[in-house]
């Protein structure tokens, strides 16, 4: 079970992996910042979520063998986790009999090393042991450093481990290594530095050598100049044989910042004498001891390549029996793999004649991570020629992929062939040859299953009954007769009918009754053989037992010679005993022109009870008017003569035919036509239990002249049928069971698009399909309905064709039909979408297009259209049509007949969701999945096919075809593994590619690839049907937007599921905010991008996104950073549902310091933006943050820039669309520019600039504190400082009032992110006053989220008083935060970190009495504060935890505490009762210990003269410092009155008061800015003309 700790989740990027092999399975080790998952691979269920190390981040995980119990199922795992200079032992357990997924991690204490931890290996171990006998912990490992040092952990038991140095090898600065154990005991490293060279050395375990009395020793093998770069990455393969490289047992591969790969042959190592002197190899050559060459030497070089086009990170072996391949792992992203193969020698080789030449050949590329960097890699060997891989990158996604040996089948089980026409014709002629021994069997099987897929359809039975005992009775029995075909029952079946009986018995006496009948007719394809069966009394659809086989007459051979032309009459017979009653069946079909028109069924019953015979005539409707003319219809038939004779039939077909078009029938099978005319399946079949050994097999089904040169292909979804066109306007329906071409309608042009779909609602007799077909150069579209059971091929059609009209320059691409708005939709090569009304199917009826998006899909064609239903969040059914186009998009529409309740002649239709999938730009397919639901695009991308699942953002299927340009098709398995059949035309050669599961599994989904730049969280919004949804939304620097749910309950078992990716924005995103109703995302981020966001559940897709408004450019080159921005909601209220009408003010701050105020306006009929005003700050400095303070229509914006100053800009009586008033600004300030933007008589001016930090402001949160008249503003600055003010207003009339103060040193880097999370306590104080606790969050590139109480004494006679205290402090996985947002839920608070990666965590006594508390403790020695809150919350400062941050030391309270003013609140901490007892030091029992090297007396005289001479610096600068500061105190205006003490510490620096002590008197004016800022305010005007225009405009002149 999962122990329950601080943080539920985290998305960080993956730093380590491991694989381990279990009984039960692989698990997957994943390391995360300082923890570490626990996932098994099967399932890639979450079992475990450690945390390993206080804040450092893994860097590697080394797995041991896994001990077993031989009498139960109790395993063991050693684990060694190590990063930077840290590393713990672990064990995994499970002590349950029953399954794995109850994991146990015990941990050992951690252990530090002296210097940066590379890599380390567990010593190699036995697996399992004696039964009855406990697992036993205690095993050896072995690590090196950056220095090249060897040390070895040896666990203690119930001790601290034991680290112990055991070697060192030649002295370089190292960048990566590899330790290998042998069989001998020898330990092996291969070192690769920072120069470019690669060490290869080795030493015998302590083990070994005790056992040979000879003391340690290391030896240095070889010494490669390896590289022009670092070398990032090394690895020793296993030892190899039998691969035919000419004698090499051991490879090194190494991969640098050069972007190389090279290989190298260290097989020599093991045959040298481990006590022998070892002359190593340098750059290829042997030396001496003196270095120099002593002889050439072989190049150890084997091979090397150019690899990815950035940096590669590491690299590892796959090796199988008779090949080695490479596998590298770069900066981009992605995993190359490479073959080490033969190659002849060259002129410029270095290699002698004699040594075989080796090169490394691409194989494949693997790019399953977004963003960059794939920084931890795992490979386990599962068969022979099998590898496990599995990667984690920078963006926290965790894949597993197999790469397999064999040639014909790759990752993802995928089969792969390649047909030239010769490979196909010889095939058909070697299948020909097979079966010309039984020429007569083969006539009889065809036409066999001829008659067979006739059946198919409606029938008229007219039958006599004619009995001889008076029990039963004699007359005619008349009525229908259907074949339903319907899925098999029975494995071994082709094809299998339910045959429907229903008709009237009139008998001789002259009485008459309804009656049925109910059979199941099978065809067998392994004896072609056709058998009637009877179906259960209680399930008529249910087969019961065998009735009888029809055994066709061998007269048959000479009644039908080689074709069935004009008359012929087939004779059938069987038998069936019943009890005691013989049954004698008989047939005749009658087959005219090939096709079956009649056919009579007579039986002769025989018993003791039983004596009648019937005779039953079954015929089809006849309906010759509406059947094509006889003339015009191109039976399929055989093979022409040329094939069967005439010297060499191959090279007649390969010179003359070619590939046309396909489709496929399922997802093993597909047609084929040709150049010629002929017709090909080609089909799937299984030659083993093996995927791989499965191969394609050929069938030639026949050739006409009208399939020659040009051909179409439509087929139904759901259903069986197939449309072919002809070169001459003939339509055709392939017959799957038959295997045969029926013609059934002809146009008067060559067709250029066909759409058929099957009907699930069937409204018009026995239509249940629609056909829809548009000639070359007409404007109209011709739809035929069509019944599969109508009684002859030709009837089908009789029910059309109606008309659909468009312009004569609109070229239709696509079509679907809506069945419950019975409405049709054609999409176009423009863009375009038409839609028709078509309430009934009315013969030769032409309708007009009742409404058009003309612009759908921009101007690229359309190429799928697909409809299905759902409920919207008020529980009303809703129809949506999901289309996709060569924009690269797919967009989803919702669609209403507001015919019926309004006046308008057009349909109700509004776009829910646009996206744009990574590859592109030509979407040319959708589906959803019918067993997942997930929504599967397909398309290409550059030269490759790919295939994306969108629901779970991956990539599951890519193939490098050449482009779109050719013919091609594809159909999905549709059975939830992600696998398809694809068929292209590439160089005159049909490639079949099958895949009968996805190319890789995700394990982990992750993030972005890119650093988190903004982050939003939504109110809770809760539906009519009580639902809540709440989204949060991150904004990165990899350009993309993510939407994500949270699962609160779900935690710590991934919470975090990703609803939607938007890739709109083309920089990286700076800021996302949300409406109040959480319906509307707004964005921003560089080049003046700023996109407004509409966010609605859709179902099967789970949200949908689509862009409303684009807000204008405001320079012509459109080069500036939206740094920030700001929303009001001045709209109806109410919620998110319900309202028609959206109106927002929104400020935009911009890096060039303009500010700008648009009024966006959202409704059914309305969707604008435009700017309102513009306003400049400076020309100087940058506007980074905004946010408003009051409530509409009285508002002020609060700005912050890159001069460490607030600015307040009054925003006076803003109207909505409904208040024409005329927007008035009060004359404030001028801005510092001569001219602002939008003209002097509509520009925005600041009234107020207070200065409170340092330098650039990063984040800035604003909250109210009383009655939108008093705000509290918090601000965290590059400088390190946490900024607080208090900002009050009561109208415009009168001056705001504001008091500030300022903690430095709050963080020790930037604070980017500053966060509110609700009030403390609320408390009486000061008589009749009141007190209000109100609590922040900030954190920045320190990695430590710290938690600040401010609290607000409000007296009864005098201005409130601050007082700001730390409360909490920790440590966060996540790397440079750029944001923080809190959700808050009764008293669980939930805080959600962002920035390179993200981060979850609770906070549920947030605002209890344990964070008013003085919970830290100092230490000197490392100048650090500690927390004492232990890992269950217990307050023990005697045992503080290693969770340490920066903050000005406790003594800093005596020197100080005096001189603190009356009108600031003091906060210690409460283990203190005054200043003299401030936090202590650190018990001297508390185990703190620092590295502490001998140095030499060079070393110690230079840091002596060093000290000196810095001390002299110092000296001086302090004075230049103390003259600069005397010069600066006689231009201050006023002096400082109060040093704040924050949680028992001063804020002082230097010992020197600064000028961010706190200003409450709560009365600053203008006269308390500087000098410059004055001459800004008075102006030209001056002072006093400025307050009495203000006095003017409060009174309303």
């Amino acid at each position: 079970m999962l122990k329950d700790v601080q943080t539920s989740d985290v998305i960080d990027p993956v730093t380590a992996l491991a694989l381990v092999q279990c009984h039960l399975g692989p698990l997957l080790l994943v390391g995360e910042g300082p923890y570490v998952k626990i996932l098994d691979h099967g399932s890639a269920q979450l079992l475990a979520f450690e945390r390993v190390f206080d804040t450092q981040s893994l860097h590697g995980i080394a797995t041991g063998k896994t001990k077993t119990r031989n009498d139960s199922r109790e395993w063991v795992i050693e684990v060694l986790c190590w990063g930077g200079r840290w590393l713990r032992f672990a064990q995994l357990r499970n002590d349950t009999d029953d399954d794995h997924h109850n994991v146990r991690v015990d941990f050992e204490d951690e252990v530090q090393a002296v210097d940066w931890i590379l890599d380390a290996a567990l010593q190699p171990g036995i697996t399992g042991s004696k039964q009855d006998t406990p697992i036993q912990s205690g095993v050896n490992a072995v690590l090196v450093t950056a220095q090249n040092a060897v040390f070895k952990l040896l666990p203690s038991r119930g001790e601290r481990p034991i680290l112990r140095h055991v070697a060192i090898g030649p002295k370089s600065m190292l960048y990566s290594a590899h330790i290998e154990w042998t069989d001998d005991g020898r330990i092996i490293i291969a070192s690769g530095t920072v120069f470019g060279e690669v060490l290869v050395w080795s030493f015998l375990d302590d083990v070994v050598l005790s056992n040979t009395m000879l003391p340690a020793s290391t030896q240095l093998h070889h010494r490669f100049n390896a590289h022009e770069g670092s070398v990032f990455g090394v690895k020793i393969s296993l030892p190899l044989s039998g691969l035919g490289l000419g004698g090499p047992k051991r490879l090194l591969a190494s991969c640098s910042d050069d972007r190389t790969i090279r290989v190298w042959d260290i097989s020599d190592f093991e045959a040298q004498n481990m006590f022998a002197k070892c002359h190593p190899d340098i750059d290829g050559g042997l030396s001496d001891t003196n270095g120099s060459p002593q002889s050439k030497s072989p190049n150890r070089c084997v091979a090397e390549i150019m690899g990815h086009q950035s940096r590669i990170w590491n690299v590892g072996f796959l090796a199988s029996k008779d090949n080695i391949n490479i596998i590298s792992f770069g900066e981009d992203g992605k995993a190359q793999v490479w073959q080490l193969a033969k190659a002849l020698p060259s002129k410029n080789s270095n290699l002698p004649g004699g040594r075989d030449c080796q090169r490394l050949v691409h194989q494949h590329t693997y790019a399953y991570h977004s963003g960059k960097n794939i920084w931890a890699s795992a490979i386990i060997q599962k068969q022979e020629d099998t590898h496990m891989i599995c990667t984690g990158g920078a963006d926290g996604r965790v894949v597993s992929y197999d790469i397999r040996r064999s040639s014909d089948s790759s990752d993802g089980g995928t089969l792969s062939s390649q047909w030239t026409m010769q490979d196909v014709t010889k095939q058909l002629e070697e299948n020909k040859s097979e079966t010309a021994t039984d020429a007569c069997g083969t006539e009889q099987r065809t036409i066999c299953s001829r008659i067979f897929a006739s059946f198919e359809g409606p029938w008229t039975i007219n039958r006599n009954i004619k009995s001889a005992l008076s029990t039963y009775p004699s007359g005619t029995f008349t009525g229908e007769v259907k074949f339903e075909s319907r899925p098999q029952s029975d494995g071994a079946a082709g094809m299998e009918y339910l045959y429907s009986e229903n008709g009237t018995f009139n008998t001789e006496q002259g009485f008459s009754f309804q009656a049925k009948r109910r059979y199941v007719y099978r065809y067998q394809d392994t004896s072609d053989t056709i058998s009637v069966w009877f179906v259960k009394a209680d399930d008529e659809g249910a087969v019961d037992y065998l009735f009888h086989e029809l055994q066709l007459d061998p007269a048959v051979e000479q009644s039908v010679a080689g074709q069935l032309q004009g008359r012929n009459n087939i004779f059938a017979n069987g038998y069936h005993l019943c009890v005691e009653d013989h049954y004698t069946p008989s047939y005749k079909f009658s087959i005219q022109d090939g096709v079956l028109r009649q056919w009579v069924l007579s039986y002769r019953v025989n018993g003791p009870q039983k004596d009648y015979s019937t005779e039953a005539t079954y015929s089809k409707h006849s309906h010759e008017d509406n059947r094509a003319p006889a003339h015009e219809v191109k039976e399929l038939v055989p093979l022409p003569e040329p094939f069967r004779e005439n010297g060499d039939p191959i090279k007649e077909a390969v010179a003359t035919d070619s590939f046309k078009t396909y489709v496929c029938l399922t997802s093993d099978s597909c047609l084929t036509t040709t150049l010629q005319g002929r017709l090909m399946l080609g089909t799937l079949v299984s030659l083993g239990q093996k995927w791989e050994k499965t191969r394609l097999e050929w069938k030639l089904m026949g050739q006409s002249e009208a399939l020659k040169s040009s051909s179409v292909f439509a087929q139904a979804t759901g259903s069986d049928l197939i449309i072919v066109s002809g070169n001459d306007g003939t339509i055709f329906r392939y017959d799957s069971p038959g295997k045969v071409l029926h013609p059934v309608c002809k146009i008067d042009r060559k067709i250029a698009f066909l759409h058929s779909q099957c009907l699930r609602i069937q409204t018009e007799g026995t239509v249940d399909h629609l056909l829809l077909a548009v000639g070359l150069g007409i404007s109209v579209a011709y739809v035929y309905t069509i019944g599969l059971s109508s009684p002859e091929p030709g009837s089908q059609f009789d029910l059309g064709p109606y008309l659909l009209a468009f312009p004569d320059s609109w070229i239709v691409t696509s079509a679907h039909f809506i069945e419950p708005l019975r409405i049709w939709i054609l999409g176009f090569r423009h863009g375009a979408l038409a839609f028709y009304d078509a309430p009934h199917f009315s013969i030769h009826h032409t309708s007009a297009p009742v409404d058009v998006i003309a612009d759908a899909h921009g101007s690229d064609a359309v190429t799928t259209i697909l409809a299905f239903s759902g409920e919207t969040t008020r529980g009303q059914a809703t129809q949506f049509v999901l289309t996709a186009g060569r924009d690269g998009h797919y967009v989803v529409h919702t669609i209403t007949d507001v015919r019926t309740t309004s006046s308008s002649p057009r349909l109700g239709i509004r776009t829910v969701h646009r996206s744009a999938p990574p590859f592109g730009p030509n979407v040319e397919g959708a589906t959803f999945d019918q067993q997942t639901c997930d929504l599967i695009l397909w398309g290409f991308r550059s030269k490759s096919f790919v295939v994306w699942n969108a629901s779970q953002d991956m990539e599951t299927m890519t193939i490098e075809c050449g482009g779109a340009h050719r013919n091609w098709c594809y159909t999905p398995r549709n059975n939830g593994s992600d696998g398809g059949l694809f068929v292209c035309t590439k160089a005159s050669v049909c490639n079949v590619y099958a895949q009968i599961s996805s190319s890789h599994r995700v394990l982990q989904s992750g993030g972005h690839g890119r650093e988190i730049k903004a982050m939003a969280l939504s109110p809770i919004n809760i539906d009519d049907s009580g639902s809540k949804r709440q989204y949060i939304a991150t904004g990165a620097e990899d350009t993309e937007i993510r939407i994500w749910s949270y699962d609160y309950e779900q935690r710590p078992r991934s919470g975090f599921k990703c609803l939607a990716t938007i890739t709109k924005h083309t920089t990286g995103i700076q800021q996302l905010r949300w409406s109040a109703d959480g319906g509307v995302l707004f964005s921003a981020a560089g080049r003046e991008e700023f996109f407004i966001w509409r966010v609605q559940p859709v179902p099967f897709l789970g949200i949908g996104v689509v862009c409303e408004a684009v807000a204008p450019a405001v320079t012509e080159d459109g080069d500036l950073r939206i740094m920030d921005f700001t929303l009001a909601d001045v709209g109806a209220g109410g919620a998110s549902q319900h309202r028609t009408k959206w109106e927002y003010h929104i400020s935009v701050v911009y890096s060039d310091g303009s500010f700008r105020l648009y009024h966006y306006t959202l409704n059914p009929f309305r969707n604008s933006i435009a700017l309102v005003q513009s306003g400049t700050y400076n020309t100087v400095n940058c506007l980074t943050q905004v946010s408003y303070l009051g409530a509409y229509p009285w508002l002020f914006a609060c700005t912050a820039s890159s001069d460490g100053h607030l600015t307040f800009w009054p925003i006076s009586h803003l109207p909505n669309s409904e208040d024409p008033q005329p927007i008035m600004f009060p004359p404030r300030v001028r801005s510092a520019s001569s001219e602002p933007l939008g003209g002097t008589d509509n520009s925005l001016l600041y009234a107020h600039r207070v200065p409170l930090h340092q330098s650039y402001i990063k984040s800035m949160t604003v909250v109210s504190i009383e009655n939108h008249t008093q705000f509290l503003i918090v601000s965290g600055g590059d400088d390190g400082a946490l900024g607080i003010t208090r900002f009050t207003f009561g109208s415009l009339t009168h001056e705001p009032e504001y008091a500030k103060t300022l903690v430095p040193k709050a963080h020790a880097a930037a604070i980017n992110a500053v966060a509110y999370v609700g009030k403390g306590r609320l408390s009486e104080s000061k008589e009749e006053g009141h007190a209000h606790r109100h609590v922040f969050l900030s954190s920045g590139s320190d990695q430590r989220i710290k938690t600040w109480a401010v609290t607000i004494n409000f007296g009864p006679h005098s201005s409130p008083d601050m007082d700001v205290e730390v409360v909490g402090s920790r440590h966060t996985s996540v790397a440079d935060v750029a944001s923080l947002a809190v959700n808050r839920t009764g008293g669980r608070v939930t805080v959600f970190v962002a920035g390179v990666g993200m981060e979850c965590f609770d906070e549920d006594g947030l605002g209890d009495s344990k964070y008013w508390a003085a919970d830290v403790v100092y230490n000197p020695k490392t100048s650090l504060w500690a927390c004492c809150f232990g890992d269950e919350g217990q307050r023990d400062c005697n045992r503080p935890s290693t969770d340490t941050f920066q903050a000005p030391p406790p003594e800093d309270l005596k020197i100080l505490s005096s001189s603190t003013s009356s009108t600031v609140s003091t906060t210690t901490p409460t283990a203190s009762a005054s200043p003299s007892s401030a936090p202590a030091a650190l018990p001297s029992s508390t185990p703190i210990t620092t590295p502490n090297p001998s140095l030499s007396t060079g070393a110690k005289a230079g840091i002596g003269i060093g000290s000196t001479i810095a001390g002299i610096c110092l000296i001086l600068a302090i004075f230049f410092l103390f003259r600069r500061r005397r010069q600066t105190r006689r231009r201050r205006h006023e002096q400082v009155n109060a040093t704040p003490i924050v949680n028992g510490f001063v804020a002082e620096q230097n010992g020197h008061a600064e000028k961010w002590a706190s200003e409450l008197d709560g009365k600053h004016r203008e006269a308390e800015l500087d000098s410059k800022a004055r001459a800004e305010m008075d102006g030209a005007a001056g002072r006093e003309d400025a307050q009495r225009k203000l006095h003017e405009l409060g009174s309303g002149r």
